[in-house]
């Protein structure tokens, strides 16, 4: 399998994963996310840089994007979840506050 279609195989993979962003596991984000990197630094840096069509290249700059898009939009969801969290925390601290006096 050719560097190019190791990093499309793998961006499915990611794209499938950004889907649920609360199954997320940073570590396991962490090292495919490296692996990406690894593999397009290979693309660039290979000699045959030249048998990329212009489709190609765009198909990679257009799942890249969705890639951006999606890890934005799962940031958002977590950080909102996470604001909640924190909300119903001090919620209740407070109640507690109010009941203990």
């Amino acid at each position: 399998m050719s560097p190019l279609e190791q990093l499309q195989a793998l961006d499915q993979s990611l794209l499938a994963e950004f889907a649920d962003p609360e199954q997320l596991q940073a570590e396991t984000m962490g090292a495919r996310l490296a692996e990406r990197a690894r593999l397009l630094r290979s693309i660039i840096e290979s000699k045959d840089t030249e048998t990329f069509d212009a489709g190609q290249v765009a198909e990679l700059v257009e799942r890249s994007r969705r890639l951006i898009q999606e890890a934005e939009h799962g940031r958002t969801l977590l950080a909102e979840k996470l604001a909640g969290l924190k909300k119903g925390r001090r919620s209740v601290r407070a109640y507690q506050n109010v009941k203990r006096n």
